[in-house]
């Protein structure tokens, strides 16, 4: 039953390679409310009503242009993390088409992002098995904040962050740290062991992912010392890090 699970789930996964990949990479452009960001800024996902749009000058210039459904704003605390228009290649003439309305719209979102659900709430109970053997528990993470990364060997992006994960660990050692993946142990161990990735790792298990019908790769969560789920993030970039970080730094300290 649990391969058949695994098949299944790998199945759905390849439909979200372009999604991943979109979200992941910080060399490309996007514009949201009239802010160009290097990579998507932390706090932002696709959710229902938004539009995507692709604007590109004549000159081969181009960015990503996400239109937010009705209603939504981008969060205060992602505009810290934007780039001036001027450090855009060609950036004066993709705010430019932009504003004539005359980009086509690619595609529009209809997911809903069910993390944003439990923001706020407890860490469900769990009970897992690490790849050394050990059996945890939610008792064996409260009092301590919590870190839940979610990686994958195929994912280029969750293996090029790792080593600033392990620095997290340095600046706040007193947080427990998983990473969970449907890959095997054997399959993990030459990465996690050449990185390194010093997470204690739980392998060739789908708890976690469907849990919270987790579908990209890397998301990361924070929970703070009552077990409450504080923070997450979808995809990496030196923003989504650089504002998970300081929000694991003020769980610390609280």
């Amino acid at each position: 039953m649990k391969r058949n699970s695994l098949f299944l789930f790998l199945s759905m996964m390849f439909v979200w390679v372009g999604l991943c990949s979109a979200q992941t990479t910080s060399d490309k452009y996007y514009l949201i409310d009239g802010y160009f960001f290097n990579g998507m800024p932390p706090g932002v996902r696709s959710a229902e009503g938004d539009r995507l749009a692709m604007l590109q000058d004549d000159e081969g210039h181009s960015a990503w242009e996400i239109r937010l459904g009705k209603g939504k704003t981008l969060p205060e605390y992602a505009i810290k993390y934007r780039i001036p228009v001027e450090e855009v290649p060609g950036g004066e003439e993709l705010l430019r088409i932009s504003r004539s309305g005359k980009a086509p719209v690619l595609g529009i979102a209809s997911n809903s992002v069910t993390l944003d659900e439990w923001v706020g709430k407890p860490f469900p109970d769990f009970k897992v098995t690490d790849t050394t053997g050990r059996v945890w528990t939610k008792a064996d993470i409260l009092g301590k904040p919590f870190v839940l990364n979610y990686w994958h060997t195929g994912c280029g992006p969750c293996i090029k962050e790792m080593s600033d994960l392990n620095e997290w660990m340095k600046v706040c050692p007193d947080v427990t740290y998983f990473s969970t993946t449907w890959n095997t142990a054997e399959q993990i161990k030459k990465i996690v062991e050449n990185r390194p990735f010093l997470f204690t790792h739980i392998a060739d298990e789908l708890f976690f992912f469907n849990l919270f019908k987790v579908q990209v790769t890397p998301t990361t969560l924070l929970v703070d010392k009552k077990g409450i789920i504080r923070y997450w993030d979808e995809g990496t970039n030196a923003s989504k890090r650089e504002f998970l970080f300081d929000k694991l730094k003020e769980l610390s300290a609280e």
